[in-house]
């Protein structure tokens, strides 16, 4: 019987129950095929299976709706018997595999979950992005680059650093041919051999050589190769390439200063030394193993080998200096004897410095040991030839005191016999008579003129004084009172500024002005007054002083001579003197730390120029 005749066929109850089953049905039939579709394109999906055991539910169920609406006329109600059932079962297998799925359903993170998982995969695609940048940007900075070579295709690939260190554009095709040919001639066949033995060995290689850029620059590069294995055989070649120009370089020129350094340690007899404190390290170089007579390296550096060496009677005052040094954390200084491999007795100066490192808290000594032999030698010959120009100066101040005082007596005797002839016999002599004993007495005048100059200047070679502050304006005038009467008959004029104040022997600095000052009134023109000025300048160190007249001149050629003991440009009937005075000044000055020299146009006038010191310097 029909399902309808249960509703008494009532349209206001059938027409309602139809169409929602219908609709119903057509829902089920929908949801499932987009159930299935949804699951075939989210391969993804963990629990597809969950979604198709659904979709065969919700169509069994669907079934079911449609054979309700057609059991309303017409009664297969066995179909729906078996529908039912059908739907039942599929509707356990659901509800057994959600049992067996429930526990894994509860481990799937939430929605909030998800998210947050989501931002830390975003954060964490950004540090990863940063640090792709940094990497590049690091790669670039030490100018290092990749590369890889397909073995089958043949195909090289370059990362933008090795274009770059190659010059090229990049990006730009790039052959295994083309890029060998990058390297230097010398240099070809070796990298060459190398990439084949990495293709058909898989050696590894590490070298370092020099390439031609594309612009014709040779750089030196570091080329690093492996093979990557497929089945025991390479299939890529790859590695890294980078510009180590300036290392290399850098390398050449230490290598430079360490065979510069060898070489200067050789030539000066002196060697190197380090001592770590915390590692107890300890470090010659080839000159200080030599200085002990040994090949280099021929023994282990150690503090006690080098004290082993110092000569016995040294070795107290050696060690003692040395530990009381490192006690203290101090530098030390100190000269002593060795005894060598060679049983050499030899002189070392040794200087150790200790260095404190505060920021890796590292403790050294580091210092030098100088072969002094020659040296010390020599310094002892010196201090012995100075005593024995000490003495011959003593000496010879003595020689020339006894000297001068024995020169002098007879003239003093003869000068004063003639004189007493003079009075008491010269109204017998005649006019001839006379003027023989007014030569001899003004030739004996001479004499001890000479003999007194030369006795100044016997002094200033041997003498030496101190230093004193000098005041010239005083000096300038006692010379003018010593030589009062010259400027008054020759009407001579001395003109100069207020003099500074030096350093020197006042004795000396007397003599010398009043040398030039007496030379200007000596050699004036006839006829002319003398007129001498006196000029200063400041030049750094020391003060410039020029002395002008407005004399007879020099010429030219005579300017060295002039200077030179005995030198006379003049008879002494023209110009009385010994020709020993300018080269007091030249010695005087020359004591000084200063020189002397003349400017002169004959006829006209000189200067004489010199310097004086501002200190004791």
């Amino acid at each position: 019987m029909p399902h309808g005749h249960c509703y008494f066929w009532e349209k206001d109850i059938l027409i309602p129950i139809v169409i929602g089953d219908l609709l119903t049905f057509l829902s089920y039939m929908t949801i499932p095929i987009l159930l299935w579709k949804f699951v075939k394109n989210r391969e993804d999906l963990r629990f597809g299976v969950v979604f198709k055991a659904f979709a065969a539910f919700i169509f069994f169920c669907g079934i079911g709706h449609l054979i309700d609406v057609i059991n309303i006329w017409e009664p297969y109600y066995r179909v729906s018997a078996i529908a039912k059932m059908c739907t039942g079962l599929v509707s356990l297998g659901t509800v057994l595999m959600l049992f067996k799925l429930y526990p894994k359903a509860l481990k799937l993170p939430s929605v909030s979950r998800l998210d947050n998982i989501n931002d830390e995969l975003k954060r964490k695609n950004k540090e990863l992005v940063e640090l792709n940048e940094m990497y590049d940007d690091t790669m670039k900075a030490v100018r290092l680059g990749y590369w890889h070579l397909d073995v089958e295709s043949n195909e090289l690939y370059w990362s933008d650093v090795v274009y770059d260190i190659h010059e090229m554009e990049r990006g730009c095709n790039v052959d295994v041919a083309s890029a060998l040919n990058f390297y230097h001639p010398d240099h070809r066949e070796v990298i060459s051999e190398l990439v084949t033995n990495a293709i058909q060995n898989s050696e590894p290689f590490d070298v370092q050589l020099k390439i031609i850029t594309a612009s014709q620059n040779e750089l030196w590069v570091r080329a690093i190769g492996k093979a990557e294995l497929k089945d025991g055989k390479p299939v890529k070649l790859k590695g890294l390439f980078q510009d180590i120009d300036d290392l290399k370089r850098k390398e050449e020129q230490l290598t430079q200063n360490e065979s510069a350094l060898k070489e200067a340690e050789d030539l000066a007899q002196l060697g190197n030394w380090r001592w770590s404190f915390d590692r107890q390290e300890r470090y010659w170089s080839d000159g200080r193993f030599k200085i002990l007579g040994y090949e280099p390296g021929e023994i282990e550096p150690s503090l006690q080998v080098a004290l082993d060496s110092v000569h016995p009677e040294d070795r107290e005052r050696v060690e003692g200096t040395i530990k009381q040094a490192i006690e203290k954390d101090e530098d030390y200084e100190l000269s002593y004897r060795i005894i060598n491999q060679s049983n050499e007795v030899r002189i070392v100066k040794d200087k150790g410095v200790f260095v404190n490192l505060p920021h890796t808290k590292g403790q050294y000594y580091a210092g030098i040991v100088m072969d002094i032999t020659d040296e010390s030698l020599k310094e002892q010959k010196l201090q012995e030839s100075l005593k024995a120009l000490e003495r011959s100066n003593r000496e010879l101040q003595d020689f020339a005191y006894v000297a001068s005082h024995d020169l002098q007596e007879p003239l003093r005797v003869i000068t004063s016999y003639l004189q007493l002839i003079e009075m008491s016999y010269g109204h017998l002599l005649d006019d001839e008579g006379k003027l023989f004993i007014e030569s001899i007495i003004k030739a004996s005048a001479r004499m001890k003129t000479l003999i007194n100059d030369l006795l100044v200047l016997s002094r200033l070679e041997t003498k030496q004084r101190d230093a004193v502050p000098v005041d010239l304006n005083k000096v300038i005038n006692v010379v003018k009172e010593d030589l009062s009467l010259k400027i008054i008959d020759s009407n001579a004029e001395i003109k100069h500024p207020e003099l500074p104040v030096v350093y020197g022997d006042e004795g000396r600095m007397r003599r010398l002005f009043q040398n030039f000052i007496g030379n200007s009134i000596k050699f004036r023109r006839p006829d002319v007054d003398p007129k001498i000025e006196i000029e200063w300048s400041d030049v750094g160190e020391k003060y410039q002083f020029k002395i002008k007249d407005n004399g007879i001149g020099i010429k030219e050629e005579y300017f060295e001579r002039i200077f030179t003991i005995f030198q006379r440009l003049h008879t002494r009937e023209e110009y009385e003197g010994t020709g020993i005075g300018l080269a007091i000044c030249k010695k005087i000055v020359g004591k000084h730390d200063s020189t002397i020299r003349v400017e002169s146009e004959y006829g006209k006038g000189s200067s004489f120029i010199f310097e004086l010191n501002k200190s004791k310097g």
